[in-house]
């Protein structure tokens, strides 16, 4: 029995996770998780038909004592969603060595996705996300000009081309543990792997 008078010893709390700064809605642009965030939890189909989750993913990061690199993209085989696949692929190797699990997830079904892998020889894990359920809950979906937009086009055309509701390019970096550390909104599909590998401090 405890003493009369003695005081219990409550645990102290962990230390906050320091916050990134508040997204503001733009066009094109992720909008819901900064860093700091918790990871919303999934579980989806995957392209061989087999299933995956982020508690899986966390599991087999763990073990590497790193973290989980998730890439949302719209459409298996569109021009620019290849490029950035394909270069995915090229850095897997060293994405893998430096301990960092890989996943790409789009509104595509399973037998796209599985052509699509097959066709590049993609070596990572694709997720089909029907209905972008996931990507809404990730913010990797919203408003967006209906055609591209390019460098070359004046100011003044931006404003007149069509706004559409559809899944965004955006890829997000999480710790083993499933927090944000590093979110890219809006993603440039050429040469976005490379400089995510330098924001990651891998090259």
């Amino acid at each position: 029995r405890p003493k009369t008078g003695a005081v219990a010893k409550v645990a102290p709390k962990p230390a906050a996770r320091p916050k990134g700064p508040a997204i503001k809605p733009k066009l094109g642009h992720a909008h819901s998780l900064t860093t700091g965030d918790k990871a919303p939890p999934f579980t989806l189909t995957t392209s061989d038909g087999g299933r995956t989750s982020l508690t899986a993913l966390r599991k087999a990061a763990k073990e590497h004592h790193r973290g989980i690199i998730i890439f949302f993209f719209t459409k298996a085989g569109s021009k620019t969603c290849t490029t950035e696949a394909v270069d995915f692929a090229r850095a897997y190797p060293a994405l893998q060595k430096a301990g960092y699990e890989v996943i790409g997830i789009s509104p595509d079904n399973r037998t796209d996705l599985a052509k699509f892998k097959a066709d590049h020889k993609l070596p990572y894990t694709l997720a089909s996300d029907s209905g972008s359920k996931v990507a809404r809950k990730y913010g990797a979906y919203g408003k967006t000009h209906k055609y591209p937009i390019t460098a070359t086009m004046p100011d003044q055309f931006h404003a007149i081309v069509p706004k559409i509701e559809a899944p965004l390019r955006a890829t997000f970096v999480l710790d083993a543990d499933g927090h944000i550390e590093q979110v890219v909104p809006a993603v440039q599909a050429k040469g976005h792997v490379d400089r995510l590998r330098k924001r990651l401090k891998l090259v």
